[in-house]
């Protein structure tokens, strides 16, 4: 071998020997950013919290692990871990980010888990509208759910009359600002309105008949603690809301079995003309438009059980009903 050709080859291998131990590039520890959201947007305990940090980010690297201090004496990791607070509180959440060469990076930031007032009762409704997940979360006077429990309801009597159970002034306050809450969540008009709170009272109450042999309507703060009821009680609760947003509405006592005896308890919503192209009924079902006193009303069944039949919307009619089957109204 030649005398330049060897002398290349060693100095080829002192650079390589050399560049192996010289000095390298300085590490740049990673940012830590995180963001947090309450389940459903609730904020009283117990509270399910969904943590996420994508917003971390290493330069010259990449994040490879993510360990989490929740503030309340519990750890965990990953990019997006869920936590349960079981109790109120001002909770320090710290994040520690590590990149491949060791780096890290902190972030913290405070998570607010309110406590249910005293004398309030908390609770939550979760239901679906137009194929998305809904929830809704409430206080309500435990005084005031007591009083209307305690009142006496005479069994087996069939001249109820549905619109006292309404017109209650108490529970005024309670109602109204539970159908702002709904409202809030929807927007539109009425009857946007109409159709979302028909969803709520379908699908966050479960149908549940009274005993048998007994009659007994609930009002409707019972009927939102109970979480159950059967159609006079979901009934009731839905025009009370409707009542509550300045909308007018009907309780309709109707006969679906056709033998001249009310058996069913409705609701019935003025809605224009137009609303008839609205309506898309499930397979099977009438459509439940009523000319009464010169104007339009839908049908709105609140019973629904939406694990076993769906939703029924408004202005559909699983009865196959007319005005004849009307029995008795009340106006509200």
């Amino acid at each position: 071998m030649k005398r330049e050709s060897i002398l290349l080859l060693l100095i080829a291998g002192i650079v390589v020997f050399l560049g192996g131990c010289g000095p390298t590039e300085p590490n740049t520890p990673p940012t830590a950013a995180f963001g947090f959201v309450a389940q459903n947007d609730f904020r009283y305990a117990p509270l399910v919290v969904q943590f996420d940090a994508s917003a971390s980010f290493d330069t010259d690297g990449k994040v490879s692990s993510y360990g989490w201090n929740f503030g309340d004496g519990t750890t965990g990791s990953g990019l997006k871990p869920v936590h349960t607070y079981s109790n109120p509180g001002e909770y320090l959440v710290t994040l520690h980010v590590f990149d491949d060469r060791g780096g890290k990076g902190v972030a913290s930031d405070t998570v607010s888990v309110l406590a249910v007032p005293a004398g309030e009762i908390l609770k939550r409704y979760t239901w679906r509208y137009n194929g998305a997940e809904k929830a809704l979360e409430v206080l309500i006077p435990e005084t005031l759910y007591q009083y209307y429990h305690s009142q006496y309801r005479e069994p087996l009597v069939n001249n109820y009359k549905y619109d006292d159970y309404v017109l209650d002034p108490r529970d005024d306050p309670t109602i109204s600002d539970i159908a702002r809450a709904l409202r809030a969540k929807i927007g539109g008009g009425d009857i946007e309105f109409a159709k979302f709170a028909l969803s709520f009272v379908q699908g966050g109450i479960t149908y549940a008949l009274d005993q048998p042999g007994v009659e007994y309507p609930l009002y409707p703060l019972e009927t939102l603690v109970d979480k159950k009821g059967d159609c006079e009680d979901t009934t009731i609760l839905y025009v009370s809301l409707l009542r509550a947003q300045g909308i007018s509405s009907m309780i309709a006592a109707v006969d679906t079995d056709h033998d001249n005896m009310p058996d069913h308890v409705l609701a019935l919503v003025p809605v224009e003309f137009s609303f008839a192209s609205e309506i898309d009924c499930p397979a099977g079902m009438h459509v439940g438009l009523y000319a009464i006193d010169s104007g339009l009303f839908a049908m709105a069944e609140t019973a629904a059980d939406p694990d076993t039949s769906g939703y029924i919307g408004l202005g559909c009619d699983p009865w196959g009903i007319d005005t004849s089957d009307f029995k008795e109204t009340w106006n509200l």
